[in-house]
C-alpha cells in the first residue's frame, strides 16, 4: 500500500449470543463491502449480548494534496454504497481520520440483523489501533 492509500474501518455493534453469531450477522455487509473481519469483541459489560465486530478494506479514494477532503469523501462514498436508504451522513474529520456513526437500527438491520449502530472510520497512514489491516501487517519501509 502507498502513503496516499486510505483504509476503512467499520465497527458494527450487534446483538448476539456469541462471537460466531456476531460474525455471521455481518456476512451480508462483508460481502457487499468486499471487506474482511479483523476483530470481534464482547462488549456485554456495557449491554448484555452486545458484540462489536470490526471489518476493514482499502478505500478507493486516495489522500493526495487535500487529505481532509479525501477522508470525508471516502466515508460518504462507503455509506452511500450501502444502499438506497442510507443518506449522505454528516462526517467528522480530524486528520488522519474521518468518521460517522449510523444509528438508525431499522435501516442497518436490513444489512446486519441485530445491529444497533455502525461506526464508519477512514484512516490515512497506519491504523493506530492495529486492527490488522494489510498496511499494519506489511513489512516496514526503510526511512
Amino acid at each position: 500500500m502507498d502513503e496516499d492509500d486510505l483504509v476503512l474501518l467499520i465497527t458494527v455493534v450487534v446483538e448476539a449470543a456469541d462471537e460466531q453469531q456476531a460474525r455471521a450477522a455481518c456476512d451480508a455487509l462483508i460481502s457487499r463491502a468486499n471487506a474482511q473481519i479483523v476483530d470481534a469483541r464482547d462488549c456485554s459489560d456495557e449491554e448484555p449480548g452486545c458484540w462489536a465486530v470490526v471489518i476493514t478494506r482499502p478505500s478507493t479514494e486516495k489522500a493526495t494534496h487535500n487529505v481532509s477532503a479525501a477522508l470525508a469523501r471516502a466515508v460518504r462514498t462507503f455509506v452511500r454504497g450501502l444502499g438506497e436508504g442510507f443518506s449522505t451522513p454528516r462526517v467528522a474529520c480530524e486528520p488522519p481520520t474521518a468518521w460517522t456513526v449510523l444509528d438508525e437500527p431499522e435501516l442497518i438491520n436490513g444489512l446486519v440483523p441485530g445491529a444497533e449502530r455502525v461506526l464508519v472510520e477512514v484512516w490515512a497512514g497506519d491504523d493506530p489501533f492495529g486492527a490488522g489491516t494489510l498496511r499494519d501487517n506489511a513489512p516496514s519501509k526503510p526511512s
